[in-house]
């Protein structure tokens, strides 16, 4: 509890401050965050998709998909706090919508406001009970590669994230024994496993998190998440560590995070938090594996 009140408390102090100007939020030691530029043709594709959202959610704004799109587009040119303000109008008309809250809960964990996320992303949880689930298109398909995740599956993953940050593992650990109750594909199945590991780790259940990554094996049917793969195959001692290679971007900052956070609960702390502090100071502050970095630098010192 009381690692958990000083980080609360370093961000309350910062964000008490005015962000400058093109800053989303403020890190967990202070620094303000701003959301890079694109590779150019990338960024012009990115606009030409946004526009078009945009222009559906003028002519039809209680429109619950015009909506999310356009946040999401927003979100993937990291105006987050933008894609916030567009699901907040949304929800002041429709306060009980699963998927408004499930959207706006993910972009408040992206910008470092956990007890707000978990506030949507619990009552999200909630609203599921009578909710169908619904697979969620992907914005950045996979060519080849179908969609894999549901609203069910992506409320109770990001409630499990946003509690893990809150330093709240009891919670966590109930929001992910839900997401994988619910989960059909090797995807989401490895991506929930790492984190379902890492956190029966932190309350001191090795025997748990041995048991939730036994059934994890090489030829399962991953072609994204496979850092999450990797690092369960890690766990139940099916690979070693010198055979995982190195990945770039989010899906590297997962990877890192995981090594890191390895290093420190099976033995090497000085060496696992030493990535955590590289990790939490890189470039791609958006991913939730520096998130996880910031948050654990910030409990272990």
């Amino acid at each position: 509890m009381a690692r958990l009140l000083i980080v609360c408390a370093v961000w309350l102090l910062s964000s008490c401050a005015a962000l400058p100007h093109g800053a989303e939020c403020w890190s967990l030691d202070g620094r303000p965050l701003s959301s890079a530029t694109p590779d150019p043709v990338l960024q012009e594709k990115q606009l030409a998709a946004l526009a078009q959202a945009e222009a559906h959610w003028r002519s039809s704004p209680q429109d619950r998909e015009a909506v999310v799109w356009y946040a999401r587009r927003l979100g993937y040119l990291g105006r987050f706090r933008d894609a916030v303000r567009v699901l907040s109008d949304a929800i002041d008309f429709a306060p009980d919508d699963p998927f408004l809250l499930r959207h706006r809960g993910h972009r408040w964990i992206s910008l470092r406001e956990f007890g707000k996320a978990v506030w949507d992303l619990e009552r999200a949880a909630d609203r599921c009970r009578t909710t169908p689930d619904m697979v969620e298109p992907d914005g950045q398909p996979t060519p080849g590669r179908p969609p894999h995740s549901s609203l069910h599956y992506n409320v109770h993953y990001h409630l499990g994230l946003a509690c893990f940050c809150t330093g709240d593992f009891d919670l966590a650990e109930r929001a992910w024994l839900d997401c994988l109750a619910i989960t059909d594909d090797d995807e989401s199945r490895v991506a929930v496993t790492h984190w379902l590991w890492c956190v029966r780790m932190r309350r001191g259940n090795p025997a748990g998190a041995a048991a939730v990554v036994a059934p994890i094996h090489a030829g399962m049917d991953v072609v994204e998440n496979v850092a999450y793969l990797n690092l369960c195959l890690l766990y139940a001692g099916k690979k070693r560590l010198e055979d995982i290679a190195v990945r770039t971007g989010s899906s590297g900052s997962a990877l890192a995070f995981g090594l890191a956070h390895y290093d420190v609960v099976a033995g090497n702390r000085q060496r696992g938090l030493a990535d955590l502090r590289t990790l939490a100071a890189s470039s791609g502050w958006s991913a939730f594996g520096v998130i996880a970095a910031e948050v654990e630098t910030r409990r272990l010192r």
